[in-house]
């Protein structure tokens, strides 16, 4: 009898443990900013993209509906071939909304001057990688930039807020910060120097910056959703937010990704691992084909995107 109470309380106990979810505190309700990164490469010597402008256009639109147009500052940096460059006022400095190192990091210092620990900052690239580190337009020419991850994240660490970083492109996996607490595979290389300064001691356990990429080692893609073409864990991104990319309107007043009234870091790749069109894996029965693995890191705890 004795040895049947013990089990039992230790079954008990075990499904209390598995069965909390670990947040950070609940955050308070302020605004969102978005700076949103997306080029075709036309006319940059690189393969041309189709689905990266639609990516980062949906977003833009995504989040907006989400919160308000009130709550939402959204800063669309477009390389499109023809398309026009606009600038825009960013704590009353001009930027050019044009991706290239110099004015995204503009644009980056500018909003560590007016945003608040109650803000949520967002920043999502779609576009070309190799080994994590992302491809920007040049300022003249027609050579891509390369700009490393590290150093973009270095950039935000004097933005105050929460801050997710998404990142859409082959490879990027490497520069994921090295996390055992995420929900994913980890890479171990790329920038474990940077994540040792920047997650020390409690930050560690308590991390206000998380980085979600589309894949790991491997390539991402793009595909045909009814006629519209767009990066395959984007359109699974917007879903997961309760877009309907065909209307352009939300369908629906709480997104499918979240539980319980909160859109978590972890909720949103969950549903995306689940509801992308390509496996996250190969196995025994299905050993080729094409495989995209999303992956997230940021910290023990779960960062809460929204509630509702």
């Amino acid at each position: 009898m004795k040895k049947a109470c013990i089990l039992l309380t230790t079954l008990l106990l075990s499904l209390l443990l598995f069965s909390c979810e670990l947040f950070m505190e609940e955050p308070q309700a302020g605004k969102v900013y978005a700076i949103l990164v997306a080029l075709d490469y036309d006319g940059l010597n690189q393969s041309t993209l189709h689905g990266t402008i639609p990516d980062a256009v949906q977003q833009d639109e995504a989040f907006a509906a989400l919160v308000g147009d009130e709550k939402f500052e959204g800063y669309l940096f477009i390389q499109e071939k023809g398309g026009i460059v606009d600038t825009k006022a960013i704590n009353g400095t001009p930027i050019q909304l044009y991706p290239t190192i110099k004015n995204i990091e503009e644009a980056i210092s500018a909003l560590s001057g007016i945003t608040t620990a109650d803000d949520l900052v967002l920043f999502t690239f779609s576009g070309h990688a190799k080994g994590g580190n992302i491809a920007l337009a040049p300022n003249s020419g027609s050579a891509i930039e390369t700009y490393e991850v590290s150093r973009l994240l270095d950039g935000f660490s004097s933005v105050k807020g929460r801050k997710l970083i998404i990142l859409d492109a082959c490879e990027t996996g490497y520069g994921v910060p090295s996390d055992a607490a995420s929900s994913s595979t980890l890479m171990e290389k790329a920038i474990s120097s940077w994540y040792a300064k920047y997650f020390n001691g409690e930050r560690s356990v308590k991390s206000d910056l998380f980085v979600m990429t589309s894949s790991a080692t491997t390539d991402s893609y793009e595909d045909i959703f009814n006629g519209k073409l767009h990066g395959v864990f984007t359109y699974a991104l917007l879903k997961a937010l309760g877009w309907n990319v065909d209307t352009g309107t939300m369908s629906t007043a709480i997104p499918p990704a979240a539980k319980r009234g909160r859109l978590t870091v972890d909720g949103l790749l969950s549903y995306i691992k689940t509801h992308q069109t390509l496996k996250t894996k190969r196995s025994l029965f299905k050993p080729f084909g094409d495989i995209q693995h999303p992956m997230v890191s940021g910290g023990a705890l779960d960062m809460i995107l929204f509630t509702f």
